[in-house]
């Protein structure tokens, strides 16, 4: 039986930060795209997820390691993830 690293703050971020890189690629937009043709519920859903990711990076632009450390924490927090 496969053994499995629990699950911690670090992995989940990293997760988190490998899926949101890729979501803004070009690439990545252009998939989507063509999702969202073929099925608009998710098309709406993306492009909402997709300005939301705009929004935080532009927050987290203007502030310094320890700020943008502070507010992954607590978005971490709001969302219910340790």
């Amino acid at each position: 039986m496969a053994k499995y690293k629990p699950v911690d703050e670090k992995i989940v971020e990293g997760f988190m930060e490998k899926m949101f890189g890729r979501i803004v690629t070009k690439a990545g937009q252009q998939v989507a795209a063509d999702i969202a043709k073929k099925d608009p519920k998710f098309g709406s859903k993306f492009k909402r997820l997709n300005n939301m990711i705009k929004d935080i990076e532009n927050d987290l632009k203007g502030k310094t390691k320890a700020q943008q450390a502070k507010y992954k924490r607590d978005l971490f927090k709001a969302a219910g993830i340790k």
